[in-house]
């Protein structure tokens, strides 16, 4: 089966960002993710990593004005300048915690902005972006974001983000497949999962309704889960879910849902 990252933006809310290193590692995970470690002390960081024996497998970098309602700059013009230098500085936290993923969110463009000006300025964005990771020995991932939990993100479904890494055609520039947000925008996550693995590089998941852990809602997890290992992949699975009501009670699908192959 995968390799299971837990996501620590999700995943003992109740602990503060560093206990929470602590707890995935005294839970058995070697494997983690979040959206924004550069709001944590780098130095402190590292060394809580390195001391857990713990690897971050991917992060997002600054997404804009977070706490004002933007959801990242990948799509909006006027600000390239500001997306490149948050991937510069995202790339040199990567290098040094030994993060080999970034996930740069596309966002929410001005009601001004049309669709074809944001796919242009998203285009120019990965562009500029694929040699720069590149060189750093970096994948760069796209993410489709349902357009139910983030009213008018721009790539809201899997087939959105997919184009995109197509269109730009650079190895460094991959798919990271949400099971939860492609369910949400009414897709079937095993179809795109079918249709677009060969550009998927990173896959999240957590059940439907609610973003729970799987088992509390109508996703069939377990289906996607053993598809994911029928076809190869080799990457890792972030859980990327709310508890439904704590933390290590949320943990127990995965001694319990048969993963094993059909």
């Amino acid at each position: 089966m995968p390799r299971f990252a837990a996501n620590l933006s999700m995943l003992w809310q109740d602990l503060d960002p560093y206990e929470r290193f602590e707890a995935a590692a005294a839970a058995g995970f070697p494997h983690v993710e979040m959206l924004f470690p550069h709001e944590l002390d780098a130095d402190r960081l590292a060394s809580t990593l390195d001391d857990l024996d713990l690897a971050m497998v991917v992060f997002d970098p600054a997404a804009g004005d977070w706490a004002g309602g933007e959801r990242g700059l990948l799509a909006l013009p006027g600000r390239e300048d500001e997306f490149v230098a948050t991937l510069r500085e995202a790339i040199k936290l990567a290098t040094r915690i030994g993060t080999s993923k970034l996930n740069a969110l596309v966002g929410i463009p001005p009601a001004t902005v049309s669709s074809d000006q944001a796919h242009h300025t998203a285009m120019a964005n990965l562009n500029r972006a694929a040699p720069l990771v590149r060189e750093a020995g970096i994948t760069l991932l796209v993410e489709a974001i349902n357009n139910v939990d983030i009213p008018g993100y721009w790539a809201s479904t899997v087939a959105t983000a997919a184009d995109l890494v197509q269109t730009v055609n650079d190895s460094s520039v991959r798919l990271q497949l949400d099971q939860y947000h492609a369910a949400m925008a009414g897709e079937d996550a095993l179809d795109c999962l079918r249709t677009f693995l060969p550009l998927v590089a990173h896959v999240q998941i957590a059940d439907v309704p609610g973003r729970h852990e799987p088992g509390t809602g109508s996703q069939p997890i377990g289906d996607f889960l053993r598809e994911l290992d029928r076809l190869g992949y080799d990457g890792f699975v972030g859980l990327e879910y709310r508890p439904l009501v704590d933390t290590a009670s949320s943990l127990e699908w995965m001694r319990t849902m048969d993963l094993r192959r059909n």
